[in-house]
């Protein structure tokens, strides 16, 4: 097992009081309500180790997590920039020293990004500039969900889920499927695994989506849980296990197929933007010129929702932006950054 830069270069003192540091605070969310997933707390120590690591190997032996100033911030920022990190993966890196800095009653010791680099190294693409659903890129759903059926019905039936109701990968393998229809059969309720524990609800539609339900609930039953996920797994095993068999075995990935198991759910919300607008999303061309400013607000609100996304505005990373061009539109259309209640 690779042993980690933290591991190799920090002496044991130091990642013992880093750990002290870390422990009481690890499982809150930086807004101090509520837990935080899993991912996150092991995110956060890796992080954060790393941080304190780098720190040694470039000349700041910093004994005491306390000890931390806006003066390695900055030598840090300037050495992941140096190393060509991608603009994402450094708001990721300073967040979560923040929240560390937070922690520590430190508050104003992290700036804001812009304080340390210029806007065009750290702006993060948030509009779609290219189709990543399945279909545009000439994998078929249906063959690639009857695929996987014919060697793991599990997998199958979590990919069912992505695909008809835009599950992410972890709702739709911690799923209870016996307990999720909800309002007489009309909404797939959807709470286990998703992010910040938001509840919400998906519309059961069509004949295929009642077809798809009953799969998942017949899959799900053979275990004794009543989860989706594989008997002998735990979450975090049954996340690997799904990765590893799309990716050897369905040939799911960027490099063979130009997509990822997110594509799944790329796909529902173009197609879903076209139910609700009546007009093909942004992009796939679009109707500018025929589609009001209120008609696709309405229609990303509605997406929004069913992808269990807290803003509107998340949707142009999923299907694209008429950006400016919906100005001249008669219907006036204030644009929000969350969603109504």
């Amino acid at each position: 097992m690779t042993r980690s830069l933290a591991d190799r270069v920090l002496p044991n003192a130091v990642r013992n009081q880093l750990d002290r540091t870390i422990g009481p605070f690890l499982s809150t969310r930086a807004n101090g309500k509520g837990v935080c997933s899993a991912s996150t707390r092991k995110e956060r120590v890796s992080i954060i180790n790393l941080a304190f690591a780098q720190l040694w190997t470039i000349g700041y032996r910093i004994q005491k997590p306390a000890s931390l100033s806006e003066k390695h911030v900055k030598a840090l920022m300037s050495y992941w920039d140096a190393q060509g990190l991608s603009a994402s993966l450094l708001h990721t890196r300073l967040s979560t020293l923040k929240t560390f800095c937070d922690w520590l009653g430190k508050r104003g010791v992290v700036k804001h990004i812009h304080d340390y680099l210029p806007d065009e190294r750290v702006a993060r693409p948030t509009v779609a500039t290219k189709d990543r659903s399945w279909k545009a890129n000439g994998v078929d759903p249906a063959q690639i969900i009857e695929l996987a059926m014919s060697f793991d019905e599990r997998l199958g039936a979590m990919l069912t889920l992505q695909h008809n109701f835009a599950l992410r990968v972890k709702e739709s393998i911690e799923i209870h499927p016996a307990n999720s229809v909800v309002e007489n059969g009309t909404m797939l309720e959807i709470y286990e695994g998703t992010k910040g524990g938001r509840l919400r609800r998906v519309p059961i539609k069509t004949e295929e989506h009642r077809q798809a339900i009953a799969l998942v609930r017949r899959v799900a039953a053979k275990g004794a849980t009543g989860r989706l996920r594989w008997p002998d797994c735990s979450w975090r095993k049954a996340q690997n296990r799904f990765y590893y068999l799309i990716r050897t075995r369905l040939g799911i990935t960027r490099a063979l197929k130009g997509v990822t198991a997110h594509g799944a759910r790329h796909g529902w919300a173009h197609e879903d933007y076209e139910v609700q607008s009546g007009f093909p999303a942004p992009i796939k061309g679009g109707a500018l010129g025929q589609i009001d400013r209120e008609t696709h607000r309405m229609a990303c609100i509605t997406v929004s929702r069913a992808l269990g996304h807290g803003r509107v505005d998340v949707t142009s990373t999923y299907y694209g932006s008429y950006g400016h061009g919906l100005r001249g539109t008669p219907v006036k259309m204030t644009m929000k950054t969350s969603l109504p209640a």
